[in-house]
């Protein structure tokens, strides 16, 4: 699968350079947690250590004999308003290693995996839960979360314009200006009900603050609405386990999430994304019940993106060879 002696080395910039299709990463995170259900992957829940000054340590595990990979993906980071100036709030490193042989294949930095797995998550759940007909995306926080979910949403459904509101005007003008040759219609609101009330599927994603107070209502959600909650639920105020369908990534990993504090939807949830994709638990909302998930990135679904990204830059000819210590 490789040279033995050497392996590849993928920067930031790199890995965001490749251009993959989001609807592919999609596909992959799906086969991921269809070869999990059916025995043929080993995934933990993520480990968490958060500490007092504002800064925290996620460890993620999985392996797959259908995918040939096993991930060892670490990722840190800081409260939104500690970040250097300059630096993302958020940054990691990613073991990439060939299944049979235990040997490692690749180090990459992580920032694009952390990034692109709660898209990719939304994409897919989106699949079974979003009415197919959905065409305004509402989005809470015009960061990254926006940027890559507005294309990840557009490669499973209509979306024809998204409304959209930030707390900070200019970072939201700037969300808009990346969006002006998009074909689709961009509206900012200064008021988040706006974004909410008009939204056929949601986005929420505020990020880490000391700072955050729930701003969202569940009462504004519109029958038939479907919501991702990529901030754990931290910009809502309570009620959103009143929704007819509540979801989540991995039930072991979203109880562990919930007594560490970090989700503040405290379930129970009615399925997650195994029990979906295997067709487990027989799930058929009604067109006017209002859907929620509630997800913080799985290994299962980052082994996917990793796979996904070292062919990638395999086939492109991307990244650095270094020798490798164990031969």
């Amino acid at each position: 699968m490789s040279d033995d002696t050497r392996f590849l080395y993928l920067t930031r910039s790199e890995i965001g350079g490749l251009d993959i299709d989001y609807g592919d990463m999609i596909d992959r995170v799906e086969t991921a947690f269809r070869a999990w259900t059916s025995g043929k992957a080993i995934a933990h829940p993520k480990v968490a250590s958060l500490t007092d000054v504002g800064s925290f340590f996620y460890g993620l595990n999985a392996c797959s004999s259908k995918l040939g990979y096993n991930i060892c993906h670490n990722s840190m980071g800081v409260q939104a308003e500690l970040a250097r100036p300059g630096m993302h709030h958020l940054n990691g490193m990613q073991i990439l290693s060939d299944y049979r042989t235990a040997q490692p294949l690749a180090a990459m930095d992580t920032f694009w995996a952390s990034t692109w797995i709660p898209a990719a998550v939304s994409g897919l759940a989106a699949r079974y839960f979003a009415r197919p007909d959905s065409r305004v995306l509402g989005i809470i926080a015009t960061g990254a979360q926006a940027r890559v979910h507005v294309p990840a949403l557009r490669a499973v459904l209509p979306i024809e314009k998204v409304v959209a509101y930030n707390r900070s005007r200019s970072g939201a003008g700037a969300f808009a200006a990346e969006f002006a040759d998009s074909g689709i219609e961009i509206e900012i609101t200064d008021d988040p009900r706006v974004a909410v009330e008009a939204a056929d599927v949601l986005v929420t994603a505020v990020p880490v603050s000391a700072n955050t107070k729930p701003i969202l209502d569940p009462a504004w959600v519109r029958p038939g609405t479907w919501c991702s909650l990529v901030d754990l639920a931290r910009s809502w105020h309570p009620g959103l386990e009143s929704f007819e369908l509540t979801a989540t990534d991995d039930h072991d990993q979203a109880k562990h999430e919930v007594e560490i504090g970090r989700f503040k939807m405290t379930g129970p949830f009615d399925v997650d994304l195994r029990e979906l994709v295997s067709s487990a638990k027989n799930v058929s909302p009604k067109p006017e019940d209002r859907r929620v998930i509630c997800h913080s990135g799985h290994a299962i679904g980052i082994l996917a993106l990793a796979k996904l990204v070292y062919e990638t830059a395999q086939a492109k000819g991307v990244g650095t060879r270094l020798p490798a210590n164990w031969s």
